[in-house]
């Protein structure tokens, strides 16, 4: 039986490294661009038809994209005309952490703080789930007009918003915001999708 494990062992030590060499070669990088201290990029997965927005900060520290930096990344990846260049039908674009985007985390945080359906106090939703919560109140047209606006001219709309691990806390890690430090806690920080569907 130890002999079956070891062996089962030896067999996962050589096919993970593979497995995940495999699915970072289908990872293909459209553009790159400067934002504030960050590199802001977009890229594919042509296997999945999935998107992915990453902003990377060469410190490991959280970057301050803003709504004009997103929608000129997006803009820049749609209308790129050589290659690597977008051709797929995209089910999603992951935008990564939250905290990234300080507009999206401030409504997200004022909107729950002011909201009865979350309880301030305790750091949860009333009654759903909190992952649904937050994701309900980020697929709200008028915070993503813009976004729409510029995938719209790809034939691209926002259908729904997905949202995984959310993080609780104070408004003192809210990014950038300069309101009143209330009492309690709100959400401040997840991991986001946007569901697309090509019109």
């Amino acid at each position: 039986m130890t002999n079956k494990i070891a062996l089962c062992i030896l067999g996962l030590m050589l096919v993970l490294p593979i497995a995940a060499i495999s699915w970072s070669s289908q990872i293909i990088s459209i553009i790159s661009i400067p934002a504030g201290e960050c590199t802001l990029s977009i890229e594919t997965n042509e296997q999945w038809q999935t998107l992915r927005l990453r902003a990377l900060h060469p410190l490991y520290h959280y970057c301050q994209i803003t709504q004009d930096e997103m929608i000129s990344a997006l803009t820049k990846a749609f209308s790129k005309t050589e290659t690597p260049r977008l051709e797929g039908i995209y089910s999603s674009l992951s935008i990564g952490r939250l905290i990234d985007f300080p507009w999206l985390v401030q409504h997200l945080a004022v909107t729950a703080y002011e909201d009865k359906k979350w309880n301030a106090k305790k750091g949860k939703p009333v009654s759903i789930d909190i992952n649904a919560y937050a994701a309900g109140i980020l697929f709200n047209h008028q915070l993503l007009a813009e976004i729409e606006a510029a995938l719209a001219q790809t034939g691209y709309s926002i259908v729904g918003v997905t949202v995984e691990k959310v993080l609780v806390g104070t408004f003192r890690e809210v990014p950038l915001y300069q309101g009143e430090m209330k009492p309690g806690k709100v959400p401040f920080d997840a991991q986001v999708w946007f569901r697309l569907k090509k019109n």
